[in-house]
C-alpha cells in the first residue's frame, strides 16, 4: 500500500518539476550618464527548440526599468508590454542572430520603448548599438553599445531539500519492503 503512495508522490513531483518556468535576471549598462537597465523573465521551452520567444506562449514574466537620464526619464515595462523576445537556452545569446528575424528584447507602450539584442549577425558592441530607449513625448532616445548580461536564478534550497526528502522516503520504503 505505502508504495502505490510512494510512486504516485514521486509522479506528481516529477510532474511539477517539468512544469516550473526557468527564471533569470538582465542588466543592461552602457546607457548615456550611467543609465542602466534591469530587469527579470521568466518561461519554459515548450516546443524544446531550445529556445524562450514570447511568440508562442513560453514567456510567463517580463519586467524591465530604465534608471533614467537627461535624455529619457526613468520607466519600467512589464509583460503586457513586450511585443517581441527570443533568448537561447541555457546562457544566451539574446537574440538569435538571424537577418530580419526579431532580436532580443523589444518592449515598449505609449509612452516608452525599449529594444535590445544582438541584431543581425551579432554585430552588437561592434561599431554598433546593442540597444536604445526611446521616450516618445519628446523624441530623444539614449543607446546602449553594450550587450544585454543574463543570469539564471538560482533554484531555492526549498527544491533540493523536498528532493532529498523524496529520496529519503524511497530509501524508508524500500527498507520496510525488505522486513515485510
Amino acid at each position: 500500500m505505502m508504495k502505490k503512495y510512494l510512486v504516485l508522490l514521486l509522479l506528481a513531483s516529477a510532474g511539477s518539476a517539468n512544469a516550473a518556468p526557468v527564471s533569470f535576471n538582465f542588466t543592461q549598462d552602457g546607457y548615456d550618464e550611467g543609465a542602466t537597465i534591469s530587469g527579470t523573465f521568466a518561461g519554459e521551452d515548450l516546443d524544446n527548440d531550445g529556445q524562450l520567444t514570447s511568440f508562442n506562449g513560453e514567456l510567463t514574466n517580463f519586467t524591465m526599468s530604465f534608471s533614467g537620464n537627461s535624455l529619457v526619464s526613468a520607466f519600467t515595462l512589464g509583460f503586457a508590454d513586450l511585443w517581441g523576445f527570443v533568448y537561447d537556452l541555457p546562457s544566451g545569446p539574446l537574440g538569435d542572430g538571424l537577418t530580419g528575424a526579431i532580436e532580443g528584447i523589444g518592449a515598449g507602450n505609449s509612452m516608452f520603448d525599449y529594444v535590445a539584442g544582438p541584431g543581425p549577425f551579432a554585430e552588437c558592441g561592434i561599431g554598433f548599438d546593442c540597444a536604445s530607449v526611446t521616450d516618445f513625448a519628446t523624441g530623444a532616445a539614449s543607446f546602449s553599445n553594450q550587450f544585454v548580461m543574463v543570469s539564471a536564478v538560482p533554484v531555492p534550497a526549498a527544491v533540493w531539500l523536498f528532493g532529498s526528502g523524496l529520496l529519503g522516503l524511497v530509501g524508508v520504503a524500500r527498507r520496510s519492503a525488505k522486513t515485510a
